[in-house]
């Protein structure tokens, strides 16, 4: 643990509780020592923690951090001191050679029935340190050895001998309460936890939920607000981009959840649902995850590129995140629509097929609505059509729901022209004859085309209707099929068949 290798108190070789003439005469054999090139002896760096090279520089620096009470005191949490002349001396003297086994056992000793005296208070404070030194190395943690070392330091500043504590290493002046020196002590090694890693966030509040001490409330309120705000933090970044760039909302929104839902997970973990700043942070992530669905749904839903499954796949996201009632109800309303979206995608895709076809239908269809109904204009827009109805049919089939949708939707538009134009002319009574006979003329062709089975039905019923108007202004005309034939025509070959059988007779 760099808190206790690099302690200030362990680059000057002292003890907690030096006095500031210890502290000048051992600075100054330090210097003399460092100017000959020579490792000082018998002071209290303990080798056995791990390496120290000590040069005027860093000497100097870690003499001016025991300068403040506030600093002095920061250091000596993570350091040893004598409470206990006749157990600390040993076993400190054991530390210097390096005989962790004695100091061990001197120690152990005075902690076995676990509650924190007069006599064993430094034990605590000193093996606990100890332990923490040797439980962490880097990025390597034993967990077992850091969480025994945790559990001694938290007894100690739980007790009332730290008051002894603070007076021996600080001046009479300093005040801080036993709280907050708790506070100090686990701000400390969450800091060095998050910079070094080896425990997981998740494990350290598992690891302080089995003790109970006067900071664990305050801290743990602390603790969640961090990641809380990287969180926070996480989401304003994310809005910035995808305001610059919707195209790529779908991207900004997987990361912010890649790099942000290990910590809600955590915090979901550790404290309760019902927690106000589990709800809100839990709400703010998931409404903004939601945003990025919807921006990227939105840019691109009238282009060819298709985006549903990735703007529903971040909807789930959104919605596993959620926990207040007011965002989970925009996810349900948003996960319908896109849903929607990706079950057309066949539809979608049969459109992009055909689609220099049906542009051009469409447009013709635009044009055409806005003409004067006539037969002639009509029968301009469905032969104008019919070659693109031919390319969609083939590329589609005969059979296929979109073909017989485009198909019926020209014969419906081009078949009310015609019949529209045919009841304007008997209405007006002008040139109702001709009309009717152009328009029952334009009906027959019309019937050729493919359309739906309930539009073939309303055709059918428009054509006969037609057919006897046709008869009406045509002298009676019988029809043979959908081709009429005047009734004079039928008279003249009537009587040429009974000249032909009479001259067979004879």
């Amino acid at each position: 643990m760099q808190l206790i290798k690099n302690n200030p108190y362990r680059t000057v070789g002292l003890l907690v509780g030096a006095t500031a003439k210890e502290q000048d005469r051992q600075i100054r054999r330090l210097r003399q020592f460092i100017d000959a090139e020579q490792e000082p002896q018998d002071d209290f760096s303990f080798q056995t923690l791990g390496t120290l090279h000590r040069t005027i520089e860093n000497v100097t620096e870690a003499a001016s951090k025991l300068n403040l009470d506030s600093d002095k005191m920061n250091a000596a949490l993570f350091w040893f001191y004598k409470g206990n002349a006749i157990t600390d001396e040993p076993a400190l003297d054991a530390l210097k050679e390096s005989d962790q086994q004695n100091c061990t056992e001197i120690w152990t000793k005075l902690i076995t029935t676990g509650e924190v005296t007069q006599r064993n208070s430094s034990a605590f404070q000193n093996f606990s340190t100890l332990l923490l030194c040797n439980a962490i190395n880097g990025s390597t943690i034993n967990v077992n050895i850091f969480e025994q070392g945790l559990s001694l330091k938290l007894k100690f500043l739980e007790s009332d001998f730290i008051k002894d504590f603070k007076a021996l290493a600080t001046d009479e002046t300093y005040k801080i309460t036993k709280k907050e020196l708790q506070l100090l002590f686990l701000t400390q090694v969450q800091s060095e936890i998050d910079k070094h890693g080896g425990i997981t966030p998740t494990k350290f509040i598992e690891i302080l939920n089995k003790y109970e001490f006067s900071a664990k409330e305050d801290f743990l309120k602390g603790f969640i607000q961090k990641p809380i705000e990287q969180i926070e933090k996480k989401i304003e970044e994310t809005k910035k981009k995808v305001k610059e760039h919707k195209s790529k909302a779908g991207d900004y929104g997987n990361d912010l959840y890649n790099t942000t839902i290990q910590q809600l997970t955590q915090i979901k973990s550790l404290f309760e649902l019902s927690n106000i700043k589990v709800i809100s942070i839990s709400d703010k992530l998931a409404n903004e995850i939601l945003q990025c669905s919807i921006t990227l749904f939105n840019h691109f839903y009238d282009t060819e590129t298709d985006v549903g499954e990735i703007a529903n796949d971040l909807n789930n996201k959104a919605k596993k995140i959620a926990l207040g009632s007011v965002v989970r109800e925009r996810i349900n309303e948003t996960i319908p629509v896109i849903e929607k979206y990706i079950k057309a995608r066949p539809e979608r895709e049969k459109k992009k097929l055909v689609s220099v076809d049906l542009k051009f239908i469409t447009d013709r269809l635009e044009s055409f609505q806005k003409l004067t109904d006539s037969v002639s204009s009509a029968l301009n827009f469905i032969n104008s059509c019919k070659p693109s109805l031919d390319n969609i049919k083939l590329k589609l089939g005969a059979n296929d729901d979109l073909y017989s949708a485009i198909s019926t939707t020209v014969l419906r538009n081009a078949e009310g022209m015609i019949v529209s134009s045919v009841n304007a002319a008997i209405k007006n009574r002008y040139n109702a004859k001709d009309i009717i006979k152009s328009a029952w003329s334009a009906i027959v062709s019309l019937g050729s085309f493919d359309m739906s089975h309930k539009q073939r039905e309303h055709f059918n019923k428009n054509k006969d209707s037609l057919k006897e108007l046709y008869k009406q202004i045509n002298d009676g005309a019988t029809f043979f099929g959908d081709t009429p034939v005047p009734n004079w025509i039928l008279w003249v070959v009537g009587i040429g068949l009974l000249i032909l059988i009479g001259q067979t007779c004879n």
